[in-house]
């Protein structure tokens, strides 16, 4: 199936399940064949997803969440040992590989000083299908709720109500 085709197809799935789709250019030098922006709306929460495909690797799509850690929670991890800190994104790990074991997790710079949460999913031609796209954008979307839930709950914060429309949580990317 040529890229067109591929993306096209892809934008329609995900149409189709309610989802915000828009083009991304492609940035200068960057080695990809298209990228779309997806804003993941699963009550109460809104996710936006980037999904991709690399141009030297032809055969997958990307699939990324990034969550930025919110200066709430980064003020209440700074007050942490390090150790502490650590603690709290291991469990974060743990628990997003025990819902996408072949996901990729970075916390980016360190567990000690977390700013940012990506999480990616590699999609490969021979599976993808209207369920698998869908099925892996939930996933994305109910990663970002373990990872507010899992901060909320170690730091002792307590999410302010949202009204109906706005969701909780986001991520950024």
């Amino acid at each position: 199936m040529d890229k067109d085709a591929l993306r096209d197809k892809i934008v329609s799935w995900l149409i189709d399940e309610d989802h915000e789709v828009k083009s991304e250019p492609i940035p200068p030098g960057a080695p990809l064949e298209w990228v779309l922006s997806v804003t993941a709306k699963v009550p109460p929460v809104i996710a936006k997803i980037i999904v991709q495909q690399p141009s030297t690797k032809k055969d997958r799509i990307i699939m990324t969440l990034g969550v930025m850690v919110s200066a709430e929670h980064r003020n209440k991890l700074n007050s942490l040992k390090p150790a502490d800190r650590i603690s709290v994104f291991s469990e974060i790990i743990k628990t997003i590989y025990s819902i996408c074991p072949d996901c990729v997790v970075v916390i980016q710079p360190s567990p000690v000083d977390a700013q940012n949460i990506i999480v990616t999913k590699i999609l490969y031609h021979e599976e993808l299908n209207r369920v698998v796209v869908a099925s892996n954008i939930r996933k994305l979307v109910n990663i970002l709720s373990v990872i507010s839930t899992i901060l909320n709950a170690n730091l002792g914060i307590t999410p302010k109500p949202q009204k109906r429309d706005e969701g909780f949580p986001t991520s950024f990317m």
